[in-house]
């Protein structure tokens, strides 16, 4: 489980100098296609939380995660299309860190969302920036389908990992030489599971022998 409380910066809005709350979007060490299926948390809990409650956040996400630069209108029906895309990425995920086949059902899923056009990059004339331009948010989850058709068609399929805090559950792909990273983020899980541990050292009893 993560903090609720953490220091933002990066893509997580742009709001350096605040705490990160709770449903605040996770960019930190997360593949696009992963990052998206971190917008629900906790999964390892009996109370997951969800960051997509309104059509509304998944059109902050669109942005946040600098896949389109306007905000794309959603609806009801989008916000639950996404939701069950996000839950396909998540399963198939699991599979490849697992080393067994992914659900055809699924890889289908991805498929049907990939096949829509992608939002358009545009060169900035300094030729420093890229924006991106997709009118619908059929064309973000696109992108979003097609980073894991990337993956999986990648030598780093293999290594694609599930956070060792067992309350986490977010995937992650280790690009570490040693292939031995067992967190999401070190600013969230690797942190907080470190913090643990130090607590539960201080409350040990000492040995008497």
């Amino acid at each position: 489980m993560e903090s609720s409380v953490e220091d933002m910066g990066g893509k997580d809005g742009g709001r350096e100098g605040r705490q990160r709350a709770k449903t605040d979007f996770r960019f930190d060490d997360a593949r696009l296609c992963f990052a998206f299926a971190g917008t629900l948390a906790d999964r390892g809990t009996g109370t997951p939380f969800e960051r997509l409650a309104r059509p509304e956040d998944l059109s902050r996400w669109a942005v946040q995660s600098a896949c389109t630069t306007a905000a794309p209108p959603c609806t009801e029906a989008d916000l639950d299309h996404a939701r069950q895309l996000r839950e396909a990425i998540q399963r198939t995920g699991r599979a490849l860190a697992d080393a067994v086949p992914p659900s055809p059902a699924d890889i289908a899923l991805v498929n049907r969302a990939a096949a829509e056009p992608p939002p358009r990059p545009e060169l900035a004339p300094d030729a420093a920036t890229v924006r991106r331009h997709g009118d619908s948010i059929a064309a973000v989850l696109s992108m979003v389908a097609r980073d894991l058709i990337a993956l999986c068609a990648s030598e780093h399929r293999t290594r694609v990992r599930v956070c060792g805090n067992p309350d986490c559950g977010a995937l992650f792909v280790d690009t570490s030489r040693a292939g031995a990273r067992r967190w999401c983020s070190m600013k969230t899980c690797g942190a907080l599971v470190k913090k643990r541990a130090y607590r539960a050292r201080l409350h040990t009893p000492a040995d008497d022998a």
